[in-house]
């Protein structure tokens, strides 16, 4: 019997582009709670039994867009603040990157591409630290870069 090779939570790591530092990635502080997501949209189509024509037809798919979603939440880190807003407010997406970590023989590497910031919610409850949720929706094609070693 052997054990699940796992990935601990600072293996999975969201970032962004540096506003003073271009292809420089950082993570913002205070997310406790992170994913990223693939969605593909597809149209059906079904297809007859020529041979019956009562019979129930099966669906074929063609793929007609993917997409790509992050998001995060936690604590409403003050360093991390303005980072989150600005992209927030920006009609312009952002550069970021999702890394896993580990080498191209058990799955790391890293996802980087463009997405607007779609959501960017601020709460509060009294007796308890602030938190800071956010969404990401990508657009373009992110690829998957797999690590060098």
């Amino acid at each position: 019997m052997a054990d699940a090779a796992t990935v601990p939570f600072s293996g999975l790591s969201v970032k962004l582009e540096s506003e003073t530092t271009p292809g420089t990635y950082i993570a913002p502080c205070g997310l406790t709670e992170r994913s990223i997501s693939f969605t593909k949209e597809v149209n059906d189509t079904l297809v007859p039994d020529c041979e019956d024509e009562d019979a129930a037809s099966w669906p074929e798919r063609d793929v007609t867009s993917k997409s790509v979603s992050i998001s995060g939440e936690g604590l409403m880190a003050r360093q991390s603040l303005a980072r989150w807003r600005t992209a927030w407010e920006s009609d312009e997406p952002v550069s970021a990157r999702v890394d896993i970590s580990g080498n191209a023989a058990n799955g790391g590497g890293h996802y980087t591409g463009l997405f607007h910031v779609t959501s960017f919610e601020l709460a509060g409850t009294k007796g308890e630290r602030c938190t800071v949720s956010v969404e990401m929706q990508s657009t373009g094609r992110i690829p998957f870069t797999a690590a060098t070693a």
